[in-house]
């Protein structure tokens, strides 16, 4: 039998058929043929690879460009208060955005959804976490494919690819209105319970 026939039919691997590096160099490049993504800069995801949680945003803000690193300045800082809550520090999780430029949400458009969301789908297909918390409208969407406002899906757990999904609200958006804290609060007890249970 061919190398290929034994791809084909042999057991399924559990490594996964590509890498992190590799996503996003393909993600670069591709942007490149973007007008409206050229000359923007790109934050990439971070953490640990077969994490027990990941996290994922909508976008890069601009406190993110100086450190290069996703969920920094005042909306990382209260991302780090939402996970100490429940015992994980910001080093344990995979952290991550549906979007990959540094925006400030009116690049949201439809078309560069439909760009970054297939690289997300990848790249969590690598780090597998078993639980995925979406903070936000956006990567709820991504994942869930569902157009229903996050005000409506939140506090409940989702199946993706085998994954478990818990939507809140964005750290961004509690800096904004410090009212849902409590929601996201009673979410969070939720998850710890998750993940106690594995």
């Amino acid at each position: 039998m061919s190398s290929q026939g034994t791809l084909a039919f042999g057991p399924p691997s559990d490594e996964p058929a590509e890498t992190l590096e590799a996503i996003n160099a393909e993600l670069l490049e591709r942007a490149q043929e973007l007008p409206a993504l050229r000359e923007r800069v790109f934050i990439f995801g971070e953490g640990p690879t077969e994490p027990r949680v990941a996290v994922v945003g909508e976008s890069p803000g601009p406190p993110d460009i100086e450190s290069g690193r996703p969920f920094m300045g005042p909306a990382g800082q209260m991302l780090e208060r939402i996970l100490g809550s429940i015992g994980l520090r910001r080093q344990d999780c995979y952290l991550t955005n549906t979007v990959k430029i540094v925006s400030t949400g009116d690049e949201m458009t439809p078309d560069i959804l439909n760009f970054f969301t297939p690289y997300l789908h990848r790249e969590l297909a690598v780090v597998r976490p078993r639980l995925l918390i979406a903070f936000g409208n956006t990567p709820t969407r991504a994942l869930l494919g569902t157009k229903k406002p996050i005000s409506q899906v939140r506090g409940e757990f989702y199946d993706y690819r085998g994954m478990t999904v818990l939507p809140t609200f964005n750290p961004a958006y509690l800096l904004r209105d410090p009212s849902k804290k409590r929601e996201v609060w009673e979410d969070m007890k939720k998850a710890r319970a998750f993940l106690n249970s594995l």
